[in-house]
């Protein structure tokens, strides 16, 4: 089968928004003469030739130049980096405030009486929750290695929570 080229729907390198050096004749109060170098006045995809010609004056941290490209790592690498440092950390890996939101949205659902919690009891909440998510993750991760697979999916999750027992909802 013959291969298909596809077209990015990325703009050219080329970019369509440039600068207007020459607009007026005259600088305008606060703005430096026209035939002044400009230090970091261009967009992304435009370069500042230096006067030699080298191309001294790329730019290696913007990936949308012509010629550089950011350096991207092996599949995996990223991520055991993120394990690493949030095993490093003592801090919770929730968010907050969305908790805060999701815990009193279930309150409210449940009771009409109830209406507001102490930030202890909140904290102590999340806590708990991340302590009950972590030991289902790792019991899923099992699972996961012993149908031979290194990939978490749903099922594993399923059934780690039905052989965990205990359940309350």
């Amino acid at each position: 089968m013959a291969r298909a080229k596809h077209f990015s729907n990325r703009p050219s390198s080329r970019s369509k928004r440039r600068l207007q050096w020459n607009q007026s004749s005259q600088p305008q109060k606060g703005e430096a003469s026209a035939s002044a170098t400009p230090s970091r006045a261009t967009t992304g995809s435009e370069q500042v030739a230096s006067p030699g010609g080298t191309g001294a004056a790329k730019d290696a941290g913007t990936p949308n130049q012509k010629g550089s490209r950011r350096y991207r790592f092996k599949s995996g690498t990223v991520a055991l980096r993120e394990i690493r440092k949030l095993q490093k950390s003592c801090k919770l890996v929730l968010p907050f405030a969305p908790f805060v939101r999701i815990v009193k949205e279930i309150t409210s659902f449940y009771s009409r009486e109830v209406s507001r919690w102490t930030g202890e009891a909140l904290v102590a909440m999340q806590e708990a929750t991340e302590c009950h998510m972590q030991e289902l993750f790792e019991d899923a991760y099992l699972c996961t290695i012993h149908a031979k697979r290194v990939t978490l999916m749903q099922k594993d999750l399923q059934l780690a929570r039905r052989i965990g027992g205990q359940r309350m909802w």
